[in-house]
């Protein structure tokens, strides 16, 4: 019997045979706090709004072959366009949610970019810094933990999509130890949490 991995859409939740677990996002929430512990929470917002449209529309241009969108998304898919232009793309899935015993997520391309097989996730923030890396680093790496034994991974990528029709390919390394870092402060947060429940 296979597992059912259900993703409950309006909290952003995974159940796993019916039990939560916790999400990539969660698992690298501790780093998230270091990259975006000043923002300003509207903007984070705002950008968070305007990274799932951008998402929503690649994965319908993905799928389609084309998609219409609002004007001021145009040059996010005109970067990606490019993308596709400069580089032998093929992939194998899209927006696939993934899981271990322990997490899941979504994946937003797997597939091969000039012959190797890599694990790709897109971001339209306007600047991407070391510690963003750091951020995007630990969760590609779960990634690649929850589909290594089912899929080969050469490279991680994320693809920096600008509102001016150019992008940034950054080749990021998978990091286990980091990863399995993740896992382990967040289940010792989990236990702590759950014995002052008792309490």
């Amino acid at each position: 019997m296979s597992d059912e991995l259900v993703f409950r859409e309006e909290d952003h939740k995974y159940f796993l045979n019916g039990e939560e677990i916790p999400s990539v996002s969660e698992l690298t929430r501790f780093i998230a706090r270091e990259v975006y512990g000043e923002a300003d929470p509207i903007a984070l917002d705002r950008a968070a709004e305007k990274g799932t449209a951008v998402h929503d529309a690649l994965q319908t241009l993905d799928e389609k072959g084309e998609v219409e969108v609002d004007s001021e998304y145009d040059g996010y898919i005109a970067a990606y366009l490019k993308f596709r232009e400069e580089h032998d793309v093929e992939w194998r899935e899209i927006e696939w949610m993934v899981h271990t015993d322990k997490f899941a997520g979504r994946i937003d391309r797997y597939g091969y970019v000039d012959g190797k097989p890599c694990i790709v996730d897109f971001k339209t923030t306007s600047r991407i810094s070391k510690a963003h890396e750091v951020l995007y680093t630990a969760a590609l790496s779960l990634y690649e933990m929850a589909i290594c034994l089912t899929k080969p991974v050469d490279m991680l990528y994320v693809i920096q999509l600008k509102n001016d029709g150019s992008y940034k390919l950054i080749p990021l390394s998978v990091d286990r130890a980091l990863a399995a870092s993740c896992i382990i402060l967040h289940t010792a947060l989990a236990k702590t949490k759950r014995k002052k429940k008792k309490l």
